[in-house]
């Protein structure tokens, strides 16, 4: 079939057109030791985004399963729960280290962790291949493709990714990141939605089934102050003027029945996934 755009080629067009995103690409490990905190203290209250993810995956008791960009565990420790071996692979120390803590809090022992980038990684020496591989909203990459082909062989059975469909923020969000980076900083943050890696594995002969649903993420925290810093950390380190950060969380904040102030947002996330064979 005659191919009219390279998929993979106009990702990494898009891609080297933010230095934030080079920059995560060529040292993920000091980009993401330095957000490692503050990213488990926004991901840790996000029960029912992990419920609807864990949902899609078909996983038995005798799987071993790698997360490739494992984080701080969001899926890799409920998962180690149902089936026999979990590898957590991530490039960050520090999003490891957390991990590591949130298993021995679960008493989860069937568990390993490679430190490494996936583009250095290599399938048969520093992993072996898994039954099942797993990358969520892991894949940051400027050469997809062969992060994708190699995702593909390091798994035995299936495939699942997990990107945003559309905007992945929504309009209250967004106005603010027009507020803090302007509209051009806007252009530059994030990365295209889940068309990009299902046309590039369309492009390499692997056809794969999406879902696209929405996904409910949530944060707690003591005040809008304390949600503003942990925002920054992520996405504005060195900010001098916090102050629309806190205006925003001041707005969106709400008490729940537990008296915890919560940031809700619905997130339409894209599963992509596939069978080997």
């Amino acid at each position: 079939m005659h191919r009219i755009i390279d998929w993979n080629e106009l990702w990494k067009a898009i891609h080297v057109s933010s230095p934030g995103r080079t920059a995560k690409e060529k040292e993920p490990a000091s980009v993401w030791d330095k957000k490692a905190a503050s990213y488990h203290r926004n991901t840790r209250d996000e029960r029912s985004a992990t419920l609807r993810d864990l949902e899609h995956l078909d996983l038995r008791s005798k799987d071993t399963v790698l997360d490739m960009g494992a984080g701080t565990g969001r899926l890799a420790v409920p998962i180690a729960e149902r089936v026999a071996h979990v590898t957590a692979l991530d490039a960050s120390g520090s999003m490891l280290r957390i991990l590591r803590e949130r298993m021995v809090a679960e008493g989860r022992t069937n568990y390993s962790c490679v430190q490494k980038r996936w583009e250095d990684t290599v399938i048969g020496k520093d992993i072996e291949p898994h039954d099942v591989v797993i990358a969520a909203f892991s894949l940051g990459f400027y050469d997809l493709k062969t992060a994708l082909m190699k995702l593909d062989a390091a798994a035995k059975r299936s495939v699942y990714l997990f990107w945003h469909a559309g905007e992945w923020r929504g309009p209250e969000e967004m106005a603010l990141y027009r507020a803090v980076f302007g509209e051009h900083g806007v252009m530059k943050k994030g990365y295209p939605d889940y068309q990009f890696p299902l046309n590039i594995l369309h492009d390499e002969g692997v056809y794969a089934n999406v879902r696209i649903y929405p996904a409910i993420w949530e944060a707690a925290y003591e005040s809008a102050e304390e949600a503003a810093r942990h925002w920054v950390t992520l996405h504005s380190p060195g900010l001098k003027d916090i102050s629309p950060v806190i205006d925003f969380f001041t707005r969106v904040l709400r008490r729940d029945s537990s008296g915890r102030l919560v940031h809700s947002a619905v997130r339409r996330t894209a599963v992509i996934w596939w069978e080997k064979g």
